[in-house]
């Protein structure tokens, strides 16, 4: 499972993967970026131009790049930014004839689920909101406080998901749940 769309493309731009994330994204037209045909495309102008640039630089030169989709209107956050490599099978033409691409959203990474938490590590629902909220940088009492309990309850809590978890302390907690997929639950299956 991947946090990023990924694209793998002929040096013409024919797209010959996509991942969920990446169909979604072609699929909605965001950030300027679509299939016209079975290719890849960007908004017309320098956009299409230094994408397909980019593409053919990386499966013929074997050279990795970096391309940001400016859109007019829209804020510099929300603009797409690509990271494209050579993928390179070996042999004598020194060609890579494809190309990966990770389509990088600059926003706010998304939380796993309070669900999602609960479900891989045996968490109740109090210790999984507590956990979300560590996640985001909310101090211990910070989270009392809005919580509405005491903090003899948030260190209790917090205890329990160290031993659920493995982790020793506050910091080895947030490095392990910043590892987890924002993944949903489909209605109905959590």
């Amino acid at each position: 499972m991947l946090d990023f769309a990924l694209l793998i493309v002929t040096d013409e731009g024919r797209v010959e993967y996509r991942n969920r994330q990446a169909a979604a994204l072609l699929r909605n037209g965001q950030g300027g970026l679509r299939l016209v045909g079975a290719k890849l495309s960007a908004n017309p102008g320098k956009p299409r131009d230094t994408l397909a640039a980019a593409i053919r630089l990386a499966c013929t030169e074997l050279v990795a790049g970096g391309v940001c989709l400016t859109q007019p209107g829209v804020p510099p956050e929300r603009w797409l930014r690509l990271a494209i490599a050579p993928v390179y099978f070996g042999g004598t033409g020194r060609k890579a004839t494809r190309a990966a691409i990770w389509i990088v959203h600059n926003g706010p990474p998304a939380l796993p689920s309070e669900e999602l938490l609960a479900a891989l590590f045996g968490l109740t629902r109090a210790e999984a909101r507590l956990a979300r909220g560590v996640l985001t940088g909310c101090s211990a009492g910070e989270y009392a406080n809005q919580a509405g309990v005491r903090m003899a309850t948030i260190r209790t809590q917090l205890h329990s998901i160290f031993i659920k978890t493995g982790v020793t302390r506050q910091a080895e907690l947030v490095a392990l749940l910043s590892r987890v997929p924002a993944l949903q639950f489909a209605p109905g299956k959590a």
